[in-house]
């Protein structure tokens, strides 16, 4: 490969994507149509089947059909996903029902699969880039975001894109067309999820590092590119600054209460969520089981399953570091500079950490992936193959129909209580109280716990009891997420000590409890 002779020898040539390894890698539009019709399949298959939970809550509050609100008033107040809300509120206006409110997420999933074939294509050989294809349209992680209420989905595929036009715009130079199309499609990212600012900074240490722009000409246009991503969404950037604690990144700085309790960071984090990058949310321990108190004795318990997954991705972005090459080492970019700022704002307490917060990278993982795998020995390579493509599947089928993994069943818990709640007793509803409402929009009394602390104590839970619940005869308690309101199950106790506390129903997810005082004190002010 030409190199410069200047004294940044290492960086490689204007052309240096176009080599022998990548000139016929187009995976075939057969194929990608097969591809993209099962990735349809996947998506939309129970689209509708589990209940709304409590992110998808926050879209629905942004667009509450029942209520006298306005579009661009909601779309500018919001900093969560506001291109979300533009594709999501007519759909909702048709229809409130589940699948309306997922809809725009599961068609751009469907649509990610073509253009991330086409970016596999200008980057890897064709083996690669089918597996990467295939990978990405079976991929629980991808599946379960595609059917999902909220912006990750669409964070994805303008990332995907975004990328294409990075290398477009590498290889042929900066043009004004290209940079416009760029900072178009950045912005359109950064509206999916504030998170995308973190590809768009990676995005330009790559450049500064790797293949810096000749001329100032090419100086202009980068920074238009990548400036007019982050001007076209300023309005919101801005909004979310005054929100965030960002005074926090100081060395020094007071990092205040964490945003999640114990879940803010640990060091375990970054291999788990590489490992959810590739299984999803439903192989291996679940979330429910992962908030449990002991969660090391959860993962012993699930060990073989964990090792079963990690050693094929392991030995496959292993490979993959192997046969980088100087074309593709911009990849390591956008992986680790993400990674580092998610790290810095969670240690910082900043922003607590979730795997879908590094969703910028996930695309990236899968591309490495993919190429790693297809570099290893004949059977070996197939082997590896072959195991990814049939663990995604079992993670899906986990997704899909093993109830350990659905999410907390709030649709059901409202039809078995209003099927019950004779007396239209009041409700006490922690946690999940909004997704609740959403299901029933009855008249019937929700206790409210919004600004209540997590009851960590008996004096805290008897407190609670003695403000919000003694002066009622009978209630029921829909018990869900417990970790975020009472993770020692403190409150069961004290009810049943206080009075008649009756387990009615074990859903998924959810605990329904109905709970009587003692004869002897009914009716007591």
């Amino acid at each position: 490969m030409q190199l410069h002779s200047d004294s940044r020898a290492y960086v490689p040539h204007k052309n240096w994507l176009q080599d022998e390894d990548s000139s016929d890698a187009h995976p075939g539009w057969n194929f990608i149509l097969l591809v993209t019709v099962l990735a349809t399949i996947l998506r939309f298959y129970r689209l509708d089947g589990q209940s709304l939970w409590v992110d998808e809550i926050l879209t629905w509050n942004m667009i509450r059909p029942r209520e006298d609100i306005h579009l661009w008033t909601q779309v500018w107040d919001s900093i969560q996903a506001p291109l979300y809300l533009l594709f999501v509120w007519p759909l909702m206006r048709i229809s409130e029902t589940e699948f309306m409110m997922r809809l725009p997420s599961a068609v751009a999933g469907v649509l990610t699969i073509p253009v991330f074939a086409t970016l596999l294509s200008r980057l890897v050989d064709v083996r690669a880039a089918r597996l990467g294809t295939l990978l990405l349209a079976v991929s629980p992680f991808h599946v379960w975001y595609s059917q999902e209420g909220r912006g990750y989905s669409f964070l994805v595929f303008f990332v995907v894109l975004l990328s294409l036009i990075f290398l477009e715009m590498m290889t042929k130079g900066p043009k004004g067309l290209l940079a416009f199309a760029f900072a178009l499609t950045g912005a359109a990212a950064i509206l999916s999820n504030m998170s995308a600012l973190f590809l768009i900074f990676a995005m330009g240490v790559s450049l500064l590092i790797l293949n810096r722009p000749q001329g100032s000409k090419e100086w202009v246009l980068w920074a238009l590119a990548l400036a007019g991503a982050v001007l076209l969404a300023s309005p919101w950037i801005l909004k979310a600054s005054g929100i965030w604690a960002i005074d926090r990144i100081v060395p020094g700085a007071d990092t205040g209460v964490s945003l999640r309790g114990e879940s803010t960071f640990s060091p375990m984090a970054i291999p788990y969520s590489f490992f959810t990058f590739f299984f999803g949310y439903s192989f291996g321990p679940s979330l429910r089981e992962l908030h449990q108190p002991d969660r090391l004795a959860v993962l012993r318990a699930y060990l073989p399953w964990l090792v079963l997954g990690a050693i094929p991705v392991f030995l496959g972005l292993l490979s993959s570091l192997r046969h980088l090459g100087s074309k593709r080492l911009f990849l390591l970019v956008f992986v680790s500079v993400p990674l580092a700022i998610l790290v810095l704002l969670a240690v910082r307490n900043i922003k607590p950490w979730n795997p879908r917060y590094l969703s910028v990278i996930f695309p990236f993982l899968v591309l490495l992936l993919a190429l790693g795998v297809t570099r290893l020995p004949g059977s070996w390579s197939r082997g590896i193959s072959i195991l990814m493509i049939v663990l995604s599947f079992w993670a899906l089928s986990g997704h899909y129909w093993n109830a350990r993994y659905s999410k907390a069943d709030v649709r059901q818990a409202v039809s078995f209580v209003q099927s019950g709640n004779v007396k239209e007793d009041p409700i006490l509803v922690p946690v999940v109280t909004g997704v609740y409402r959403f299901y029933d929009n009855s008249t019937t009394e929700l206790v409210s716990t919004y600004g209540e602390g997590i009851l960590n104590s008996d004096s805290q839970t008897q407190e609670f009891f003695d403000r919000k619940l003694s002066q009622f005869d009978s209630f029921w308690l829909v018990s869900s997420r417990e970790w975020f309101f009472d993770p020692k199950g403190l409150l069961p106790v004290l009810l049943s000590r206080s009075g008649n506390l009756t387990l009615e129903e074990d859903l998924p997810g959810v605990k329904i409890y109905h709970w009587t005082a003692p004869k002897t004190q009914r009716g007591r002010p």
